[in-house]
C-alpha cells in the first residue's frame, strides 16, 4: 500500500476531505513528558496530512507553547483544530468562564474550530437560567471571534444522546455552532451512527474518526480498520451529505500511535475503491 505524503494526497483527491491527527493518540507520551505539543505538527507534516487537533489538557506552558505552535503550523503549512474538556453547559461559573478563555485560545491559535462537549443540557426551570445564559454567551463569543464551535456527542452520559445534540443545534440555529460527529461514540452509546448522520447532516462541521471493537466491557475504540464498525457505509452516508468537512483520527495510541495512524491512513486510502 502507498504511505506518507503520496498516499495522503490520494486520500484527499478521492474524498476531498482534509485529514487531521489528534493529540489524544499521543496521550501517554504527552502526559509522561516524553513528547510535547511541539512534536505533533512535524509528525503530521511527515505524513502529508493537513492538520492537528490540539487539546487544552496537554499544555505545559501555554503562554510560551501556544504562539510557538502557531508559528510552527504556519511554517509547515498545516491547520489546527482545538479541543476543550469544558462543556458548553456547566453550572459552575468558573467553568463557564473557562470556556470563554478556551474560545479565545482557539482564536489565538488560529484554529478552524473549537471542539466542545454538550455537558448536562439544562432544563427549563429558573434554576437552569444561568447555565442557559452561559451557553448562549459562549456561542456569541465564538461568533464575535469568528471561531466556530463543534459540539461533539460524548462517549458517555451526559451529552451523548442524539436528540439532545439535535435540540441544542436547533435551539441556537447559529452558523457558528455545528457538530463534531463521532460515529464510534454513537455506536458505543447504543445509537445508530447512520441515523445520526442523516439527522445532523446540515450541522456537521468536523468528524472524529475511529473504529471500535465489541468486548466484554462494551465497545473499545481502536484505529480504523481494526474494529467491526460498518465504516464503508458510514463514510458513504457522510459523503451523501455533500459536505467535505475535516476528518480527524481520534483513537488511543495502543502503544504504537505512529503505527496506528499509518494503518488508519492506509485504510482510508482504500475507501471508495
Amino acid at each position: 500500500m502507498a504511505s506518507g505524503p503520496l498516499m495522503s494526497r490520494s486520500i484527499q483527491a478521492r474524498g476531498a476531505r482534509a485529514i487531521y491527527l489528534s493529540a489524544v493518540q499521543f496521550d501517554e507520551q504527552l502526559t509522561a513528558g516524553k513528547k510535547t505539543v511541539l512534536d505533533l505538527a512535524p509528525f503530521a507534516a511527515s505524513l502529508g496530512v493537513q492538520g492537528v487537533e490540539y487539546r487544552d489538557v496537554y499544555w505545559r506552558d501555554k503562554a510560551a507553547e501556544l504562539p510557538a505552535v502557531k508559528r510552527q503550523l504556519a511554517q509547515l503549512k498545516l491547520k489546527a483544530a482545538y479541543t476543550t474538556v469544558t462543556p458548553l453547559y456547566h453550572p459552575d461559573p468558573a467553568r463557564q468562564e473557562q470556556l470563554i478563555r478556551d474560545i479565545e485560545d482557539a482564536r489565538a491559535l488560529g484554529a478552524i474550530l473549537l471542539r466542545v462537549n454538550l455537558g448536562e443540557r439544562p432544563g427549563t426551570g429558573p434554576a437552569d437560567a444561568g447555565a442557559h445564559y452561559a451557553g448562549r454567551r459562549a456561542v456569541e463569543r465564538a461568533a464575535a471571534l469568528r471561531t466556530p464551535l463543534s459540539l461533539e456527542n460524548n462517549a458517555k452520559a451526559p451529552g451523548h444522546l442524539l436528540p439532545d445534540i439535535q435540540a441544542t443545534l436547533e435551539a441556537f440555529a447559529c452558523r457558528w455552532l455545528g457538530t463534531n460527529l463521532d460515529f464510534a461514540n454513537y455506536v458505543g452509546t447504543g445509537q445508530d451512527p447512520i441515523a445520526a448522520i442523516h439527522g445532523l447532516g446540515r450541522w456537521i462541521n468536523y468528524i472524529h474518526a475511529k473504529d471500535a471493537k465489541q468486548t466484554g466491557d462494551g465497545w473499545r475504540s481502536t484505529f480504523l480498520g481494526n474494529g467491526s464498525l460498518p465504516l464503508r457505509e458510514i463514510v458513504a452516508a457522510l459523503d451523501a451529505t455533500g459536505k467535505t468537512v475535516p476528518l480527524c483520527f481520534e483513537f488511543p495510541g495502543e502503544g504504537d500511535p505512529e503505527g496506528a495512524i499509518r494503518k488508519s491512513l492506509e485504510f482510508v486510502g482504500t475507501l471508495g475503491q
